[in-house]
């Protein structure tokens, strides 16, 4: 079973911080590989490297966690998964919070809002599920 952190980022106007990934041809929320829902390190270190965050100024609040099927796209077949929901807050995300799009090391990233998430056609098709459980946890 895939264990993984979903990392939500919002910003002052209620958007959710999406990245672009190239194999799922889709914005999807970071996210990191888990093996332990309490050891928040894989989350920061994944904030480190992507965002450039220093790890004393990232706070990462553990929120829920939900098991599905899902299936898998790039893997064509179905797979069990594991998310762990995180709030992450750091004082540096905000220098990102004026840019709808900005680029770090070749990484897309966008906000988006819920409606906006939940309208991209895209998104529905490859990540609903996670966008369902942002709604469902009240993020």
């Amino acid at each position: 079973m895939g264990k993984h952190a979903i990392i939500v980022i919002k910003n002052e106007k209620n958007e959710y911080l999406q990245y672009y990934d190239k194999r799922w041809n889709s914005y999807l929320f970071l996210n990191c590989k888990m093996n332990d829902k309490l050891e928040k390190n894989p989350i920061k270190e994944k904030l480190i490297s992507d965002l450039k965050l220093k790890s004393d100024d990232i706070d990462c609040t553990f929120i829920g966690e939900k098991q599905h099927k899902k299936y898998s796209e790039s893997d064509k077949i179905e797979k069990e998964y594991e998310h762990f929901f995180y709030i992450v807050k750091a004082k540096e995300i905000s220098n990102y919070f004026e840019q709808k799009c900005f680029e770090i090391d070749d990484i897309k990233y966008k906000w988006f809002s819920y409606i906006e998430l939940s309208n991209d056609e895209r998104i529905k098709q490859v990540n609903s599920d996670i966008v369902n459980y942002i709604k469902e946890f009240n993020l």
